[in-house]
């Protein structure tokens, strides 16, 4: 039996948005929405830790009233909604913190349970009191839904067993760095592509997707071209009806019945459903941004994969009420796709870093925790402590905090040498064996690399590439293979990203 996870009031005439039940974490210094059902018309009272707010029902029954910015509080305090019907529904237990959505495919599905021991063995430790999630199921549907069967649970070594683990370790960080409650909601299915997760709106103003954007919204029910069309179809099967019955009657061959109007290829990766169904019934809640791990089933996009990745952090942000929502990602792990796909993943890579031109975005770089044999990496709690880094930099002001490892800012071509230089340097380059940097090559007009000798400049600012078979060097790159795992980073041992110049 499928179970409506609405809250319910004792008249059974108020009900909740999923989101709001016992033990919930609330997002401070904020205003808060809160949403639900209720007898068409009616009045409602809804009021939280001093605060109140009321609200009216639609006449679909819809309301939504607004709470309040709050400060950080780890008491837990009921949050109360009436109708003047006489219904009245209450939620326990409510604290009010951060959080955090996480999304993606099976990087970000998996769970301590599948990471490596040394991760399972620290999750098993202790509960981290601070900590709570709201795990989604993996669902899918063509419309728009209000409802997930889902529920808010604390951080206990049983919980967190089955939990995201790049999404637990990112949550325990910020719990121990900010001290105030952290709530982290995770919806992600492995396999799944990015178009899936889109909201529409974001295919907005965006040229190069403009096409796909109507095409879209045509085959998506709930919007007027696709509404539209069905009933036009819904009329014309009654009259179909007709024409066929009377056919029938005398003997004839009914007419062919009108083709039903076509929908979005629904699946976790194919063109929709996993934001219908996991995503949208959570909006518009109140949260401080996104995590996401994705990229692996859209390899071999290149570029491309940045706008659609521009796509799904501008519905998003529209969805959630969050235009400056920080959107912090992971760039892929090496791994080896084929011998036919050298550079599909570099060209990931690229792309992947071409987001990071989006205000309010953040990259972990993992060329040197993944496995070229297993596209799971096991060490997920590096990776969930990389993203920290960018939240507590970024989002929560931490000055001085070194949130990245080199990131190619520009070259200059001196004589027969090139000069690479890097954003996020830290306290200088490195090497992680202390050998000169790996991976890097540069090629001349004719475009033919060759691998470079690379030198690590005094200042440890800069990387100085020189190849005797490339006397006139005009372009550089580095790690520029699926498999590569270079050795370069700064002193506080974060990786430099691969690049292309070109």
């Amino acid at each position: 039996m499928v179970l409506l996870l609405l809250a319910k009031g004792a008249a059974a005439e108020v009900t909740l948005a999923p989101l709001f039940q016992d033990g919930a974490v609330f997002q401070r210094d904020q205003p808060v929405p809160v949403w639900g059902r209720a007898e068409p018309g009616g009045g409602l009272e809804i009021s939280f830790a001093g605060q109140t707010a009321t609200a009216s029902a639609g006449a679909d029954g819809r309301w939504m009233a607004e709470l309040p910015a709050m400060p950080a509080s780890a008491e837990g305090r009921s949050l109360v909604v009436r109708s003047d019907g006489g219904g009245r529904v209450e939620v326990r237990d409510v604290v009010v913190g951060e959080v955090w959505l996480a999304s993606g495919q099976s990087n970000m599905q998996w769970s301590i349970a599948q990471s490596r021991q040394e991760d399972q063995q620290a999750a098993a430790e202790s509960p981290v009191p601070l900590l709570r999630f709201f795990q989604v199921p993996r669902v899918l549907n063509h419309a728009r839904q209000e409802s997930v069967n889902a529920k808010w649970q604390p951080s206990t070594p049983e919980t967190t067993r089955q939990f995201s683990a790049v999404a637990y370790f990112f949550g325990r960080e910020l719990a121990g760095e900010l001290g105030v409650p952290i709530g982290i909601i995770h919806s992600s299915w492995g396999g799944s592509r990015i178009e899936p997760w889109w909201a529409e709106e974001g295919l907005e103003g965006i040229a190069a997707l403009e096409e796909k954007r109507r095409e879209r919204l045509a085959k998506s029910p709930g919007f007027p071209g696709y509404d539209q069309r069905f009933r036009r179809f819904v009329d014309d099967i009654g009259k179909w009806s007709a024409a066929a019955a009377g056919a029938l009657d005398d003997g004839r061959p009914a007419p062919e019945m009108p083709a039903v109007p076509e929908r979005l290829a629904l699946g976790h990766n194919a063109q929709t459903g996993t934001y219908q169904a996991m995503i949208h019934p959570l909006v518009p809640y109140a949260l401080r941004g996104f995590l996401w791990y994705q990229g692996e089933s859209n390899n071999g996009e290149g570029l491309l994969y940045t706008t659609k990745k521009e796509a799904l952090i501008a519905g998003w942000r529209k969805q959630f009420r969050a235009p400056e929502g920080p959107f912090l990602f992971v760039q892929l792990a090496p791994y080896n796709y084929g011998d036919q796909r050298t550079y599909d993943l570099p060209g990931i890579w690229k792309a992947q870093q071409e987001t990071l031109k989006i205000p309010h975005t953040g990259m972990a770089v993992t060329n040197d925790i993944g496995d070229v044999k297993d596209i799971h990496p096991g060490n997920k709690s590096e990776v969930g402590r990389r993203l920290a880094l960018w939240a507590l930099a970024d989002s929560y002001g931490r000055e001085g905090l070194v949130k990245s490892g080199p990131l190619f800012a520009g070259y200059e071509v001196a004589g027969a040498r090139v000069v690479v230089r890097f954003d996020h340097v830290g306290g200088g380059l490195v090497t992680r064996d202390e050998q000169a940097p790996s991976h890097f090559e540069i090629a001349g007009a004719d475009g033919a690399f060759h691998p470079a000798q690379a030198a690590i400049s005094e200042d440890g600012k800069t990387v100085v590439l020189e190849a005797a078979a490339v006397p006139a060097p005009e372009q550089a790159r580095f790690a520029w293979n699926q498999l590569a795992e270079p050795n370069l980073m700064n002193r506080e041992g974060l990786p430099a990203g691969a690049f292309h110049s070109h």
